[in-house]
């Protein structure tokens, strides 16, 4: 691939990251790193996941997601149940005070991008947004033709 296509993602990467704010201490007005409400918010989303399932999702490493797990069932977010016949595979689910959280950082999420887009005319946010849509398909397609590719071998 040309070194120059590269550089051009890899700027991108780094002005959309510093756009949204996801480096900053009170990213969406919570007190949890983009990871940790990251991680909460997938729980939120997809209820009674497992661990495993979670790190797929989030192409994150097991040991740092079960920390995060067992830091969130001590603060109360979420609990986990074995699941019967399974082998040690446990459900998590949020508790009240996690859902409550996942609904701030939701509601905060949103609230970001529209105050972060209110100048821009709805052409140019509607253009925006197919880009969007453009990138995120075209990533999934690689991203499936590569896991076909590992199967194979």
């Amino acid at each position: 691939m040309d070194p120059e296509l590269i550089q051009t993602i890899r700027a991108f990467n780094r002005y959309y990251t510093a756009w949204l704010d996801v480096l900053n201490r009170d990213y969406l007005e919570t007190e949890l790193s983009w990871a940790e409400a990251r991680v909460l918010f997938e729980i939120h989303l997809f209820p009674e996941i497992t661990a495993t399932e979670l790190c797929s999702h989030l192409s994150m490493d097991k040991s740092y997601v079960s920390r995060l797990l067992s830091t969130f069932e001590k603060r109360g977010f979420l609990t986990r149940e074995l699941i019967p016949g399974s082998k040690g595979v446990k459900k998590i689910r949020l508790t009240r005070q996690g859902e409550r959280e996942a609904a701030r950082i939701d509601e905060n999420g949103s609230r970001q991008i529209r105050d972060k887009l209110s100048g821009m005319d709805e052409g140019t946010c509607r253009r925006l947004c197919q880009a969007m849509v453009f990138i995120e398909t075209a990533l999934r397609e690689q991203d499936q033709k590569q896991k076909e590719e590992e199967e194979f071998l």
